[in-house]
């Protein structure tokens, strides 16, 4: 069956009123559309590309910072050269869903191709840092529209027996999007060619643009109660204005603070008030004026979807932070070139994504396993991290170090699949192709969250264990550690090596220090996605096939 639909069973000596009232309350309007096996196969191979490259871009430039720098000067930011695609991003994944009612999937998701193609290719072409972070935030919103449409029609035309399967396979992409770009990158900005590491996407595309297409167009809109001239003037810009200003002058204030601005600043301060307010007024003309609402209240009362999403937001937020700020050790504290780093994360990533098919595979023969796997792995993720991050920079076993870094890819890929497909049969299941949506964004903005949170904790810990030494030196007094970039930080270790050899001991010494303290953040975030788990009500699970 291509589109299935929830019907409550009725047990013996039970009502049809009686089963009828046991049925969750819809959380959102949603037409499940009927597209074909063959089709949906291939739709679904151009989705899993599709997670890979709009994954792939949202870390990249972290493999070429020091390479950035000769084009586009010194000041260059790294955090913005992330946190600006992610601002696209997070910001059209919700209202996708209305877009697609509105224009139907195919014009949408080719609005978003296009877009994300010719943005690409600008945006690898950029002359400065500044005119390159516009564009990637214009480049996000073309990956945030084609991400929200694949994950949507992916989910509602699954079966119950292939759900599992199809999950493992999104959520193994995500992950290998995000685990491999410091690898590719890392390649090509040493070999000299790091704006092909934006370029690469624009070809990658096309695969996508092929095999999406067909599926699409069986995809039809739901049948139309009002003119589309009534449709248009219904739409929820307010809504879509608030939801990307807060996105906006969030980020802008998490980015800001410990970087360009101290945390303690009125500048910080306004911002992330504001970004607040932003979003509580978001949430409050969502729930009592949109005429229709692109984040629908209700599901803030759909309990398990609740858990599960909460428990996304925390999972990405420690496998972006990974990806990004382990390579980060090995080019700062243990000399390695950008490729090198890279390579070194592979145990991570790989396992994490032979972990997910693994947990699919377990899950479509025997669903009730999904909260088991979620806890196991989230447990072993737990114990490894903090194993991991207690090796010092001079490790004597890199097997050692390489093997615990492996098994906490091990926790990730198991419990993020598993709570994955846990949201999506958490309400009835014409509606999982919604709640695969918010899943999936709560998933990018997880990302966000865990790559500037950890760059926020990872500075302050560098200007704590650092600035007295680096005052201490006439030469190293000239490096401003409160206001220097990670990218400023890699790009410093030749300088420092050649000038103050004696002080390299010292310098490893606290630079590993603030590492390992900024990355032990993995053990109370999955910790609290751990406990959450336990809050999941097995009982009012409205999918049949895990009762």
């Amino acid at each position: 069956m291509a589109g299935s639909y929830y019907t409550p069973s009725v047990e013996a000596g039970e009502s049809a009123s009686d089963s009828a009232e046991k049925k969750p309350q819809s959380v959102t309007e949603v037409y499940v559309s009927q597209v074909s096996r063959p089709k949906l196969l291939v739709f679904y191979i151009g989705a899993l590309i599709t997670i890979f490259i709009t994954n792939y871009l949202a870390v990249v430039p972290a493999s070429f910072f020091v390479q950035a720098v000769e084009p586009w000067g010194i000041d260059v930011s790294s955090m913005w050269m992330q946190g600006a695609y992610l601002i696209g991003y997070v910001a059209f994944v919700l209202p996708t869903l209305r877009f697609s009612e509105l224009f139907g999937s195919l014009a949408t998701f080719w609005f978003g191709l296009v877009a994300f193609v010719i943005f690409t290719g600008v945006a690898g072409h950029a002359k400065t840092a500044y005119t390159f972070d516009v564009l990637r935030s214009l480049q996000g919103v073309g990956a945030g529209i084609m991400s929200s449409i694949v994950v949507r029609l992916v989910a509602t035309n699954a079966s119950d027996r292939s759900r599992s399967l199809f999950v493992a396979g999104l959520c193994a992409a995500q992950l290998f999007g995000v685990g491999a770009a410091h690898t590719i990158g890392g390649k090509l900005a040493l070999d000299g060619k790091f704006r092909w590491s934006i370029y690469l996407a624009a070809p990658i595309a096309a695969a996508p643009a092929i095999l999406c297409t067909p599926a699409l167009i069986s995809d039809k809109r739901p049948p139309r109660t009002e003119s589309f001239v009534q449709s248009l003037l219904r739409f929820d810009y307010v809504g879509t204005a608030l939801l990307l200003g807060s996105v906006i002058m969030l980020t802008t204030g998490t980015v800001f603070g410990g970087n360009e601005h101290k945390w303690s600043s009125a500048t910080v301060i306004c911002l992330i008030v504001f970004g607040c307010v932003g979003n509580a007024a978001f949430l409050l003309w969502e729930r009592f004026m949109a005429k229709r609402a692109i984040f629908n209240i209700a599901w803030l009362h759909e309990h398990n979807l609740q858990v599960c999403v909460v428990n996304i937001l925390f999972m990405s937020m420690v496998f972006f932070a990974h990806s990004v700020y382990v390579p980060i050790l090995y080019i700062t504290a243990r000399g390695l070139d950008t490729a090198e780093a890279g390579k070194k994360t592979a145990p991570y990533w790989a396992v994490s994504m032979g972990a997910a098919l693994i947990a699919g595979i377990a899950l479509r023969f025997k669903a009730r396993l999904a909260r088991p796997v979620v806890w196991f792995g989230l447990i072993i993720g737990i114990v490894f991290s903090g194993l991991y991050y207690t090796i010092p920079a001079k490790a004597t076993s890199e097997s050692k170090e390489r093997a615990y870094y492996a098994l906490a890819g091990l926790g990730m890929g198991l419990s993020y699949t598993a709570i994955s497909y846990l949201a999506q049969i958490s309400v009835p299941l014409e509606e999982a192709g919604s709640a695969a949506v918010v899943g999936y964004f709560l998933s990018i903005v997880g990302g966000m969250l865990g790559l500037v949170l950890y760059q926020a904790c990872l500075k302050s810990r560098l200007i704590m264990n650092m600035d007295p030494i680096f005052k201490s030196n006439v030469f190293l007094s000239s490096f401003n550690v409160r206001t220097m970039d990670i990218a400023a930080l890699e790009m410093s270790g030749a300088s420092l090596e050649h000038y103050v050899p004696k002080m390299l001991p010292l310098i490893g010494e606290k630079l590993v220090a603030s590492l390992h303290t900024t990355f032990i953040l993995t053990v109370p975030f999955l910790g609290f996605a751990l406990l959450m788990t336990v809050l999941y009500k097995h009982r009012n699970n409205p999918a049949n096939n895990i009762n």
